[in-house]
């Protein structure tokens, strides 16, 4: 049997070995110097009830210890994290992938009984070996479609915020007497919906308070509505920072909805604008990419333009508009111009009495005999 660094090696007894976990970039933290603490047969799987290698570290200096609560079969047939239990690309729980995609939550994908769930994960694995494919990661286990409802709930960055350490309990009481020292946050823990989560229900997609809130959040996100005026063609797009997105990336986005006119990209603000031929090739690009515009990564906002003043032109003395003003610098006011020179005394008279302070011999220290 071929053994790998990454790959979950099965011996004959039928529990799972391996050397690395298949975790996701929020869990495994922003430190690019983790130590790991394995232990093997440690614990049981919340869903299959099998043993498995449990990994346990601290993701970040002030983040809590981190330790996989499900096994990587678990974890494979699910496309989950094996410590938060949600989806390693998008970062959504189970139950929005379901909604989202029309999946029935009573099919469920592991049977319910322990002797099927076990046969199961055994054929589960034996299917992945015979695959042929040594890294998990290039293998297509449960990865969902896309959807316009999961283009728009998906975490395009790690949250880290997740790992932080959990609510003193002795603080919620008044009796924690360590200050500063004390490991834990001292703060009042958060009651309601997301206070009731459980690793099961989040595994198979019902009744999980986080992804309740964020069906209703997609719900609530409005389309864009078309300005009044027909000549607007122009998209606003914000969020174009840190010179990561470029004309040719708006364009391969934008290009698919009608004809671009031009792609004008102002740095210094952190947008874009995006003008069509037609008005409804912009109609068209506002409906499909609404809260949906993701670019290398990075959530972009997506908004009409609006319609540009028309330019007042002074008029001269004879009454015709004058040329508009061109150069770099803002136009300064012709009245005070004369204003900004140096004085200047007159020139010298006709008698020869020298008036210029370069001609007064008795300045800068000359001698007068």
């Amino acid at each position: 049997m071929t053994h790998s660094r990454l790959v979950s090696n099965l011996a004959s007894d039928g529990r799972e070995r391996s050397d690395f976990p298949v975790v996701c970039e929020s869990c495994l933290g922003d430190n690019p110097y983790v130590r790991m603490i394995r232990a093997d047969f440690d614990k049981e799987c919340f869903t299959c009830c099998r043993p498995f290698t449990v990994f346990r570290w601290k993701p970040g200096r002030d983040a809590r210890y981190k330790k996989t609560e499900i096994c990587q079969t678990c974890s494979k047939v699910r496309n989950v994290c094996q410590v938060c239990v949600l989806d390693l690309h998008t970062g959504l729980p189970v139950q929005v992938h379901n909604t989202a995609l029309g999946v029935n939550p009573n099919d469920a994908v592991l049977p319910k009984s322990d002797v099927n769930r076990e046969y199961f994960a055994e054929e589960y694995d034996r299917r992945v070996r015979a695959s042929g494919i040594i890294d998990p990661y290039e293998q297509e286990y449960g990865k969902a479609r896309t959807n316009d409802t999961i283009l728009k709930l998906q975490r395009t960055t790690p949250y880290y915020q997740r790992n932080r350490a959990h609510v003193c309990s002795f603080y919620t009481r008044g009796q924690c007497t360590r200050g500063a020292e004390c490991p834990y946050r001292h703060e009042m823990p958060i009651t309601g919906e997301l206070a009731n989560q459980n690793i099961k229900d989040r595994f198979h997609g019902v009744n999980d308070p986080v992804a309740l809130k964020l069906l209703r959040k997609a719900r609530e996100m409005g389309s864009l509505e078309p300005p009044e005026e027909e000549s607007i063609r122009t998209l606003y797009v914000g969020g174009v920072v840190d010179g990561r997105v470029s004309e040719q990336d708006l364009r391969d986005c934008f290009w698919v909805h009608g004809d671009i006119e031009s792609i004008k990209i102002v740095g210094q603000r952190g947008c874009a604008f995006v003008t069509y031929t037609t008005r409804d090739g912009a109609e068209k690009a506002a409906d499909e990419l609404c809260n949906t515009l993701v670019v290398k990564g990075l959530r972009l906002k997506l908004a009409w333009g609006r319609p540009q003043a028309p330019r007042v032109q002074d008029e001269g003395v004879s009454g015709q508009p004058e040329a508009a003003y061109g150069g770099w610098f803002p136009q300064q006011d012709k009245s005070d111009v004369a204003q900004q020179y140096y004085y200047m005394p007159p020139p010298p008279s006709q008698g020869g009495t020298s008036l210029y302070p370069s001609m007064d011999p008795q300045r800068m220290g000359a001698l007068v005999e």
